[in-house]
């Protein structure tokens, strides 16, 4: 049996960006997804697009590993292929739409911890919130995804403010969350949202009864290299956090 091509890839900013992202006209060419209305929101470039297609043309499974939830990934145009994604940040392992069982029962004795360490985290940050952003321009929610409370998402209209972004680290390490953060969005995450973990679990499942399968990764930021090193290969853009972070090394 020849060897199968394995790609496990991140999706914004790696494969496209939204409007915002990409604000001159003839960068928005080609549609990879839409917002909760079917309105066009993000958008990848001619060569994005170009290496895209030679991906959907060489590999035999294509498996998403976002920070997008179960629903988000849906809204996303291009194409995956071998039933498996890895959505809400690593918390969610699923297969053709649903948690895979054995997933699941790894999730099930963290998940009323989880619950109550997100619920304590937003509590704790609301009255700084309203303080920073009177006029509501920075939101707090704790998401859930098929059931499962996968993180607290902190939007801003603007970029974070210094100190809540202190007070994010502080909330981490308090309530037992991991930090992700970026200039206007950030998340607290129970621990077990790990893409690392989630690619490894379907890996083991993947390769079991093909071993000598290839495996190529793709990703943009820090928090993707744990997962994009669980492949034979791994690939990010030069305009990616993790390239930028190479060239500082590499001077």
């Amino acid at each position: 049996m020849t060897n199968r091509l394995i790609v496990l890839s991140d999706l914004d900013d790696t494969w496209f960006s939204t409007q915002r992202a990409e604000p001159t006209e003839d960068k928005r060419l080609h549609l990879a997804a839409v917002d909760r209305q079917g309105a066009p929101l993000c958008f990848q470039t001619a060569r994005q697009s170009a290496l895209w297609k030679l991906i959907e043309r060489t590999a035999d499974i294509i498996i998403p590993v976002t920070g997008r939830t179960s629903y988000a990934v849906e809204r996303v145009t291009l194409l995956a292929r071998g039933g498996y994604t890895i959505a809400s940040h690593g918390a969610l392992v699923t297969l053709d739409g649903t948690i895979v069982s054995a997933w699941a029962e790894h999730l099930a004795p963290h998940l009323d911890e989880a619950k109550t360490a997100l619920e304590q985290a937003r509590n704790h940050l609301e009255p700084l919130v309203a303080r920073l952003a009177p006029g509501g321009d920075i939101h707090l929610r704790v998401l859930h995804d098929l059931d499962v409370p996968v993180y607290l998402s902190v939007k801003s209209c603007a970029e974070l403010p210094e100190r809540l972004v202190a007070a994010l680290s502080e909330a981490s390490a308090r309530f037992g969350l991991r930090l992700h953060a970026n200039a206007r969005n950030a998340a607290l995450r129970p621990h077990y949202t790990c893409k690392a973990s989630a690619a490894r679990f379907v890996l083991e499942q993947l390769l079991e009864r093909h071993p000598e399968d290839t495996v190529l990764t793709f990703g943009d930021s820090l928090s993707d290299i744990d997962f994009m090193g669980t492949g034979d290969m791994a690939v990010a853009p030069t305009n990616s956090q993790i390239w930028r972070q190479l060239q500082e090394f590499a001077q």
